[in-house]
């Protein structure tokens, strides 16, 4: 009887892998991500994604929504540099839209991702998750690795990057009455996005 029920319960465990082994295939990261990984990802990106959007919020008038891209990601870690990368993109009141990041006039703006705002996403030698987030401000990192939900410690205060990257995008007319407001921006829509995909982020476009 147990060897029957041994049988069974490994017969699930190498159907569900196969299932999510075609789930993280068909999302073009089967190569690059296992399950633990795209989990990880998950879970990381999720926590940083929180954290932008809780700093626009709250430190910027203006804004009607934020949204984010999907994770792209690229590189196998070995041979080829492994990177990770969102779009986050911002909407004022006025119907207009812009991505952070990229280039506008001669200046090229921080990208958003792996070791650009997240500096550890790994695991320890327990094979428990390692996440960092970073505070531009002080060059402090802020361990979340255990948290569901962006703590209070890392939320920030002050960005100066993503600062002149949403006044930049204000002088080229991109975005309109966005300005750096400490009454913010309570009513703001949040579209997180934690889909993980392969390809180049500079690509996407909302």
């Amino acid at each position: 009887m147990k060897k029957k029920v041994s049988i069974i319960v490994l017969i699930v465990l190498v159907i569900a892998g196969g299932i999510g082994f075609m789930v993280y295939q068909s999302q073009g990261v089967g190569t690059i991500l296992d399950a633990k990984g795209v989990k990880l990802y998950q879970h990381g990106f999720q926590l940083y994604e929180e954290q932008i959007a809780t700093y626009i919020k709250e430190n910027y008038s203006g804004v009607s929504k934020i949204e984010f891209s999907p994770i792209f990601v690229r590189g196998d870690g070995r041979y080829t540099m492994h990177t990770a990368n969102i779009v986050p993109v911002l909407y004022d009141n006025n119907g207009n839209k812009a991505i952070l990041g990229g280039t506008i006039g001669n200046r090229i703006y921080a990208r958003y991702g792996l070791l650009h705002g997240i500096s550890a996403l790994d695991f320890d030698g327990a094979d428990e998750e390692v996440i960092y987030l970073s505070d531009s401000a002080t060059d402090q990192e802020i361990d979340v690795s255990k948290s569901k939900n962006l703590p209070k410690e890392a939320k920030i205060t002050y960005d100066p990057e993503m600062d002149d990257n949403i006044e930049a995008l204000v002088k080229d007319g991109q975005l309109k009455d966005v300005k750096k407001n400490k009454a913010g921006s309570p009513q703001v829509k949040v579209s997180y996005n934690i889909e993980i995909r392969e390809g180049d982020y500079t690509k996407w476009r909302p």
